[in-house]
């Protein structure tokens, strides 16, 4: 039996795979803003789960960079009591087992590249808007090599712009993000019906994906997220092709296939390796 672990900033995905190889049971619970509530939240779970089957492997993604080792999140502004909690040991304690700690990015672009919309693709941007906006390369189907993980969300579009969750201004994530349109609107996504404003919205994620098309070359862009949902990707193409202007065309841009699950999916693939 093997563990998967999504830790977002707002909610928490967890499955088993009996044999590594495919996706049993999922379960979705709040993220606690508290990392021990959170250690005892999984380790409920988990058992709820496992059914008290003995625990072979765990790997878990986390909204947020981590540290050179992949023990500790070292900045998240959706989930702050967990920065610079000892993560993988506690979780390695828990279940006296080896855990496999990746930016929860990272999985959900893994998860499209093996088994969604980035298959047979060599390389592949993807960006999910959520709450924030997550972001990774994958190259050859691995996760391309990183100091720090890629955080393209953070990217300056607007000088002096909007406030940033993590304390900066004119982030891509102040604009097109869950969190930012709530701190913009005063409202969920889901509560924004006016066109126009997803509209400019479109746009904003256009300058974006400019910026991830110059500096990555990617072959195809993979948009997931619950926010996409609302954000019309024509527009999105649209803008793109308007604001790029260095190549003839831009990569292919889709919208991701596996939803919720992606991360979950990319962890099944890292135990598959």
């Amino acid at each position: 039996m093997y563990l998967v672990f999504d830790i977002g900033g707002t909610n928490t995905r967890v499955a088993i795979s009996e044999e590594g190889k495919s996706l049993k049971s999922i379960k979705k619970i709040f993220t606690p803003e508290d990392f021990d509530q959170g250690m005892k939240g999984l380790k409920q779970v988990a058992d709820q789960l496992s059914g008290g089957e003995e625990i072979k492997g765990v790997v878990v993604g986390v909204a947020g960079p981590l540290d050179k080792e992949k023990t500790t999140l070292i900045a998240s502004p959706h989930i702050p009591g967990w920065v610079n909690k000892p993560i993988k040991p506690s979780l390695e304690k828990i279940f006296n087992q080896p855990v496999y700690l990746e930016h929860e990015a990272d999985l959900e672009g893994l998860g499209e590249v093996a088994f969604g919309a980035g298959q047979g693709y060599k390389i592949v941007a993807n960006l999910v808007i959520g709450t924030g906006v997550a972001t990774t390369r994958i190259i050859d189907g691995k996760i391309d090599q990183n100091a720090l993980g890629f955080e393209a969300g953070h990217q300056i579009i607007v000088m002096n712009g909007h406030p940033c969750d993590c304390g900066g201004f004119g982030h891509l994530e102040a604009y097109v993000s869950g969190s930012g349109l709530m701190k913009t609107y005063g409202k969920k996504g889901e509560e924004i019906k006016d066109p126009k404003i997803w509209e400019e919205v479109a746009k904003y994620l256009a300058i974006g994906l400019n910026n991830v098309v110059v500096f990555w070359s990617p072959e195809v862009i993979v948009l997931g997220g619950a926010v996409m949902q609302s954000i019309p990707i024509d527009a999105v193409k649209s803008y793109l092709r308007k604001v790029l202007t260095i190549f003839p065309t831009p990569p292919k841009v889709v919208l991701g296939k596996l939803g919720d699950d992606s991360a979950l999916f990319g962890g099944l693939q890292l135990l598959m390796e």
